[in-house]
């Protein structure tokens, strides 16, 4: 009887899933709108909050933190984003723009250098709001 029972299990499980279902959502990036900086210079091993201001694109489109790539002392940073593969999305570029903190915490002195992505051009080239932040002791 147990067999059988597991071997029922085995036929729905099987049976309700659907290898060529689309995934129900998708990681996508954002651009950044605008941008404030801290004022002077940070200190090493303090937290920083830089604000960081994006308009989302539709409703289906949800905030799920930063695309953060560090290379030395460049920072790349955009707003990363879950989208829902949904049939009710509606435009939000009205809403907003959205605040949201980056919060900074450099680990050695020296001149970071952000570039905050605010999108691709016609030809397909990504464009930046660039700034150095000094970090001192």
């Amino acid at each position: 009887m147990k067999k059988l029972v597991v071997y029922f299990l085995f036929i729905f499980v099987l049976l309700s899933c659907n290898l060529d279902d689309e995934p129900s959502s998708v990681d996508v990036a954002l651009p950044i709108e605008s941008v404030v900086f801290p004022v002077g210079s940070v200190l090493v091993n303090e937290v920083s909050p830089i604000k960081i201001f994006y308009r989302r694109p539709t409703t289906c489109h949800l905030y799920n933190g930063f695309y953060y790539e560090i290379d030395s002392f460049t920072r790349k940073v955009a707003v990363r984003a879950v989208k829902l593969n949904e049939n009710n999305c509606e435009n939000a570029l009205e809403e907003g723009p959205f605040e949201v903190s980056l919060n900074f915490k450099p680990t050695e002195i020296g001149t970071y250098h952000f570039k905050i992505w605010t999108g691709t051009d016609a030809n397909n080239v990504a464009n930046y709001i660039e700034q150095d932040i000094e970090v001192t002791n």
